[in-house]
């Protein structure tokens, strides 16, 4: 995913003096990235190769355990391609301050020289704890009113770093006003990410509204990851389609910090309704359990080599 109006802010060269204690209080508002990824054990971090075959049987690499993989990836892409605006104001003290904010610009970004951005933190409540909101905003030179790029909010529970908070990019809002060279944007209408990182698990959502009549055929669509501290996780993902068969598929897929996991993927919505697949999959990354529930479903392993991952 790529978009030159969001890609401007790694071209931040605000100037503010130093940092001070409380300007890190601020801009520790901001999501971090390690905190939300998804963290699905690999074949290179468990020292097992994983080749890939079309097969289903138990014994044959687990096509469940690659889509989570993919999934993973994907989710963890997006909240790269989103916090990789954040990540920038970090870099760099606060242009101007008041009491209760922060305020990163305005500036002009080289690759669009038609607008100015800024990123503006605003301490909202102090109680029962400290309350932030924050915003990335874009403007055309020459105006005066701020568009809305990324919007959100942030609780700081434990500590300034561990909380609960939500940001949103409503690009519904801003598409006609701003330039979007990325496709797989150019066709949503709306990205919402949560996330809760004072708890274990801690927990990271995504949810997407498409733009109606889209190519994909897509009308909304979801992530959500669970990391625990042991390194266990999950991973559950929505799909919605104006396909009458799957109208609505729901994949959630569980595993241990060993690698070993399950997947149970449903049709939800449409014509196949309450159809399943269960997948299990050993800590080599191979079929141990394969089940279709639909006529005409394959079978294969013993379900009682499925693993149990607690606390998911």
């Amino acid at each position: 995913m790529r978009s030159t109006i969001l890609l401007s802010m790694s071209m931040l060269t605000a100037c503010g003096g130093s940092w001070s204690n409380r300007d890190l209080e601020f801009a520790a508002a901001l999501p971090q990235r390690d905190a939300l990824t998804s963290k699905l054990p690999t074949a290179a971090s468990s020292g097992q190769p994983l080749s890939r075959s079309d097969g289903l049987n138990a014994g044959e690499p687990s096509r469940a355990y690659a889509d989570t993989k993919d999934a993973a990836k994907n989710f963890n892409d997006v909240l790269g391609f989103f916090l990789g605006v954040v990540e920038t104001v970090r870099k760099v003290p606060p242009t101007s301050r008041t009491t209760n904010s922060r305020t990163w610009g305005p500036f002009t970004a080289q690759d669009n020289p038609g607008f100015q951005f800024q990123v503006v933190i605003a301490l909202t409540a102090t109680e029962p704890k400290d309350t932030f909101g924050w915003k990335v905003q874009a403007r055309k030179l020459g105006t005066q009113d701020w568009i809305d790029l990324v919007r959100g909010n942030f609780q700081a529970t434990e500590t300034v770093l561990k909380g609960r908070g939500q940001f949103e990019v409503p690009v519904k809002e801003f598409k006609s006003q701003i330039p979007i060279t990325d496709a797989k944007l150019a066709v949503l209408d709306e990205v919402v990410i949560g996330y809760v990182t004072d708890a274990d698990p801690t927990l990271s959502s995504m949810s997407f509204t498409f733009t109606p009549g889209n190519p994909e055929l897509l009308s909304a669509g979801g992530y959500q990851a669970r990391q625990k501290a042991d390194g266990s996780g999950a991973m559950g993902f929505v799909i919605k389609s104006t396909n009458p068969m799957t109208s609505r598929l729901d994949i959630v897929s569980k595993w241990r910090s060993d690698g070993a996991g399950v997947s149970v993927a449903t049709v939800s919505e449409g014509t196949y309704s309450g159809a399943t697949r269960i997948e299990c999959w050993n800590a080599a990354f191979k079929v141990s359990y394969f089940k279709e529930t639909w006529p005409g479903g394959q079978e294969s392993g013993v379900a009682a080599e499925c693993v149990s991952v607690e606390g998911l």
